[in-house]
């Protein structure tokens, strides 16, 4: 029976892998952890088989439990696979230094999991044996030495054909760097047979970076009685081929603490290594499509801007009949038209725009102080014409010690017109929209409701999203491209705050924007602003 120990804070990942290890073979145990005190804790008086743990935890990191879970005796060597999301090498070589065995990516491939867990297990297993093994031998020892060499001899042979069972090179070398020993895999890729390797060095059999590299960590792991981490290096088969291992020393001492032997374990690991660069690969490529699609939006919204601009100025000069009378009055309406047209069009160009800005990183902050009882009442002037002609009543509740903010006045009208226009867009007739603003903790919040048609949870998520439009029998008729939510959202964080939307189909929904503590005024100024 083994005990696998799965340690994460989150709980659907903790099930995943608590699932995963079950899935391992009949005879598994597994014992699932919160926290790495309490795996600790129980490791204290238990002796777990594997332990498979997150990173990245609240209370104590990866790193620090592995640290102290290797000061437990019995658990100086059991091995520990780090199971995390954060691609950050630094986090992998915290993990390893500190003693970790493996290291996965999440989300995790179950095949590659499985395949690992039995490996170190089958390890774990080979090492109990030896250790059971060795005490059985050293009780014999004590009896009767023929029947203790007789059993070292049977043991040496299992042992031996338990090394070569595992799909690992695995040697052991003697005070100058010499093999003791070496398994078949390992020979293969030398290009010899086990018993022609013992007695000489890696240098004599292959002569290359690898040998040097190897005889240079013993003879330094013999002089400071220390094994190096865990740690990845090259290997040129005697077929030219180039393989990636995970490569990990352990010392071999004598009962006065002398180092006798290095023991050297090396998985392959080239393929996963393969694997791991066609992703970066991947994601360097999505960046550059990501960041020319971005300098793309931004070019043709500037581009388009101005004759839209020069079409909106002339309609103007038309409709208003500046120059004299146009002579038919349809012409009158359809110059109207066109300047209704070309100032949707341009606002939605504008809003393109600041979603390639923001995404490029560009956009700006001018921040001054603002009273948003003013504010409000600006934005909602811009919007009264829309809320008659679809009976919509707007109202306010603005409480009267709400303090200034340091903000962008034109950036937070804009924030604002779009969650107030969408709330009269989504609201039937004769209906209400109320914008109050208040103090909420130690900030300022601005909450939009209305008594319209309401969201699902499915619908919130697409509403969110840049161009997610909602479709259904009662928003199909909606105009809008989708950005005005999505972008107050941005506009919000560039602020330091949140955006929150709560919404009930056929209720209505609120929408909160939370300015922080720190975007609060302590001292009024003498001018004030609200953007033009």
């Amino acid at each position: 029976m083994s005990i696998i120990v799965v340690i994460d804070d989150r709980v659907t990942n903790r099930r995943v892998l608590e699932k995963l290890a079950s899935s391992i073979g009949d005879n598994i145990t597994v014992k699932a952890f919160a926290e790495p005190q309490a795996a600790l804790e129980w490791s204290k008086s238990n002796i777990p088989d594997l332990v498979v743990t997150d990173f990245k935890m609240p209370k104590m990191d990866g790193a620090e439990f592995i640290r102290q879970f290797r000061e437990l005796p019995p658990c100086i060597d059991v091995p520990v696979m780090v199971v995390t999301a954060y691609e950050d090498q630094a986090f992998r070589y915290a993990a390893l230094e500190s003693g970790a065995t493996d290291f996965l990516l999440s989300p995790v491939d179950h095949h590659e999991f499985r395949a690992r867990s039995r490996n170190l297990l089958s390890l774990r297993e080979h090492q109990k044996l030896l250790n059971e093994r060795a005490i059985t031998l050293e009780r014999r020892y004590e009896k009767d030495t023929d029947q203790l060499e007789r059993a070292l001899t049977e043991s040496h042979e299992r042992l031996l054909l338990v090394i070569d069972a595992v799909p690992a090179m695995i040697s052991a070398t003697t005070a100058g760097a010499r093999y003791a020993f070496m398994n078949n895999y390992q020979a293969q890729l030398f290009g010899v047979i086990p018993d022609e390797a013992v007695g000489r060095t890696a240098m004599e059999l292959l002569n290359n970076d690898y040998a040097r590299n190897s005889i240079a960590l013993d003879e330094r792991a013999f002089v400071t009685g220390e094994a190096p981490s865990l740690f990845e290096e090259e290997f040129v088969t005697v077929n030219k081929v180039k393989r990636i291992f995970l490569t990990s020393k352990s010392l071999v001492r004598d009962s006065g603490g002398q180092v006798t032997n290095i023991v050297t374990v090396s998985f392959d690991i080239t393929e996963r290594k393969a694997a791991e660069q066609q992703l970066i690969h991947a994601k360097e490529l999505a960046e550059v499509a990501n960041r020319s699609k971005t300098e793309f939006l931004a070019n043709m919204s500037h581009e388009l801007r101005t004759p839209l601009n020069a079409i909106i100025g002339y309609a103007q000069v038309i409709g208003t009949e500046l120059l004299g009378p146009v002579g038919n009055d349809k012409y009158g309406d359809y110059a109207r038209n066109i300047e209704e047209s070309g100032s949707l069009l341009l606002h939605i160009i504008k809003d393109i725009l600041d979603v390639s800005m923001i995404e490029a990183g560009t956009i700006e902050l001018h921040e001054e102080p603002v009273d948003l009882a003013t504010l409000v009442d600006d934005v909602l002037r811009l919007a009264e014409e829309r809320a008659a002609a679809a009976r919509i009543a707007i109202r306010t509740e603005i409480e009267p010690d709400v303090p200034l903010l340091t903000v962008d006045p034109v950036k937070v009208k804009q924030i604002l017109l779009n969650l107030v226009v969408n709330a009269l867009k989504f609201t039937l007739v004769a209906g209400q929209v109320t914008v109050a603003v208040r103090r909420a903790g130690d900030g300022v919040e601005i909450a939009v409701t209305d008594n319209g048609v309401g969201m699902t949870s499915e619908e919130i998520k697409v509403a969110v999203t840049r161009f997610g439009r909602l479709r259904n029998s009662e928003t199909q008729a909606v105009p809008g491209t989708g950005l005005g939510l999505p972008l107050s959202i941005d506009l919000t964080e560039l602020h330091g705050g949140r955006l929150e939307i709560e919404s009930e189909k056929g209720v209505g929904t609120t929408i909160i924007v939370l300015f922080p503590h720190d975007r609060i005024m302590e001292e009024p100024p003498d001018e004030l602003s609200v953007g033009g």
